[in-house]
């Protein structure tokens, strides 16, 4: 499973988060890369860019959250925090088949564009994980 697949996995799994969002398997809203429909908000993007430490791989994610509503988009961010700043202490959160180590939020900002009326939040973490085979 890719780091991509996985923190697809996380987001879509947590049943707050998916109701915040209004995520559906028919409704795509949480997506790699770019969303299933840039017309339909909210919608949650993100993009995984390796680095290598030893067996434990080491990720930068960035998390888009685009929506017309700045106090909802807060509370799908805040949701996701809560989801992905983490240290494990005497073991690993595993989701599927990879575990967990580290998750920690590092920085982003809030963006207002003015000519489609939306709000787009950049939260920023650096992600440790290993596969477990």
């Amino acid at each position: 499973m890719t780091i991509s697949q996985t923190i697809h996995s996380l987001l879509t799994s947590d049943t707050e988060l998916v109701s915040l969002i209004g995520y559906t398997p028919k409704n795509k809203r949480i997506s790699p890369l770019k969303p299933n429909n840039p017309n339909d908000y909210p919608y949650v993007i993100f993009e995984t860019f390796p680095y290598q430490a030893g067996e434990i791989d080491t990720y930068r994610c960035d998390i888009r959250i685009v929506h017309k509503n700045v106090v909802e988009m807060e509370k799908i961010a805040k949701r996701i925090i809560d989801l992905l700043h983490f240290r494990a202490k005497n073991k690993s959160f595993s989701v599927k088949n990879t575990a967990i180590y580290h998750a920690k939020h590092i920085g982003g900002g809030i963006l207002h564009v003015e000519d489609l009326g939306v709000y787009e939040q950049l939260l920023i973490f650096h992600i440790k994980v290993k596969e477990m085979i």
